[in-house]
C-alpha cells in the first residue's frame, strides 16, 4: 500500500540518520529514532487538525454542515503540505461531524498516503470541543485507549474550535491559533502513549501548518 511504503521509507531514513549520529534528522520519521521493542523510548507525534472551511445555513444543524468549495481547496492543500513535511499519520481519531468526515475524504483524494490510514470517528470529539477546557484531557484519554504502542507513532486528531485551539495551546504551553484546515504539529519521546499522554510529558510544538 502507498501509506505503508511512505511510512517504511520515512522510518528507514530516520534510522539511517540516527546511526549517523544526527539527532535532528533522526526525529523526522513518524517511527522516531529507535526501532526497539516494547518499552523503547521513541519519538511519538501528534497532529491537531481543525476541519476545513464549512457552509453555514439556518436550515442545517451545526453537526450536518458540509465543507465549502474553499474548504475543499484547504483540505487538498493541507494534505499535500503534511505529506511534503513527512507528517503522515498512521492513526486518525476524528469528530464524526459531516465537515470533519468531508475534510478527511478530500484530503485522502488529494494524497494517496492518507487514503488507507486507520480512522476512528467519535461523537464525543464533536461534543467536547464546545466545552470549556475539557478537550485536552479528552484527547489524552481517547489516544490512550485507541493508539497502539507498537504500531502507531503519529496520531492525527481532527475536530473543532474552540476545543482544538484550547488543547493545542495547553499542549504547547503557549497560545496557538488554528484557522480552518490548520494543523499544530507536536512531538515528544516516550515509551508508550500512556506515558506521553501523562501530566509529566513535555510536548514540543514543532510548527503550525496552514493551507496555502
Amino acid at each position: 500500500h502507498a501509506t505503508a511504503s511512505v511510512l517504511q521509507a520515512l522510518a528507514s531514513a530516520a534510522a539511517a540518520a540516527a546511526a549517523a549520529g544526527d539527532p535532528s534528522t533522526a526525529l523526522q520519521g513518524p517511527a522516531g529514532p529507535s526501532q526497539g521493542g516494547s518499552g523503547a523510548n521513541r519519538v511519538r507525534r501528534m497532529i491537531l487538525l481543525r476541519h476545513a472551511d464549512s457552509e453555514t445555513s439556518a436550515k442545517l444543524r451545526d453537526y450536518d454542515r458540509p465543507i465549502s468549495l474553499q474548504g475543499k481547496r484547504e483540505a487538498r492543500s493541507i494534505a499535500k503540505r503534511l505529506c511534503e513535511l513527512g507528517w503522515v499519520p498512521d492513526l486518525i481519531i476524528a469528530s464524526n461531524s459531516k465537515r470533519t468526515k468531508q475534510t478527511l475524504d478530500t484530503m485522502a483524494e488529494s494524497a494517496s498516503e492518507l487514503s488507507e490510514v486507520d480512522a476512528h470517528f467519535l461523537g464525543s470529539l464533536y461534543t467536547v470541543a464546545a466545552l470549556d477546557g475539557q478537550t485536552k484531557h479528552h484527547l489524552q484519554e481517547t489516544i490512550r485507549s485507541v493508539a497502539c504502542d507498537a504500531r502507531n507513532f503519529c496520531v492525527m486528531c481532527v475536530g473543532h474550535n474552540k476545543g482544538w485551539e484550547e488543547a493545542a495551546s495547553a499542549f504547547a504551553q503557549q497560545a496557538v491559533r488554528l484557522g480552518t484546515a490548520s494543523a499544530a504539529l507536536f512531538e515528544v519521546a516516550g515509551t508508550s502513549w500512556d506515558d506521553v499522554m501523562g501530566p509529566e510529558a513535555d510536548w514540543k510544538l514543532v510548527e503550525v501548518v496552514k493551507p496555502s
